[in-house]
């Protein structure tokens, strides 16, 4: 069971299957991100969907963890996945 955690995760390449003890689901696919915060509790997984089992290929992918500060630890679990047309794009010719 993770607690007291952040975790963004970011997909470079394949899908994943995310489920939850708090009854979120979501495939998580190339380009797409995922925020959840285990705060009070929560049991979950993620494993390459069954899509992608049947397809084959390659999964990349990076999950950054986040203790959350002291007065949120025991807040309830949220998730939220967001696909990459909701994700916005910022250009800057020339610069970093």
């Amino acid at each position: 069971m993770c607690r007291i955690l952040f975790l963004f995760l970011f997909r470079f390449l394949g899908e994943i299957k995310h489920q939850d003890s708090a009854g979120n689901s979501g495939v998580l696919k190339e380009g797409w991100v995922q925020w959840m915060t285990a705060g009070s509790g929560v049991v979950h997984s993620e494993m390459p969907s069954d899509e992608f089992f049947k397809r084959g290929g390659k999964s990349e992918g990076f999950q950054l963890w986040v203790n959350l500060p002291a007065k949120e630890k025991m807040i309830k679990p949220r998730y939220q996945d967001t696909d990459t047309k909701k994700i916005p794009v910022v250009s800057s010719p020339g610069k970093i």
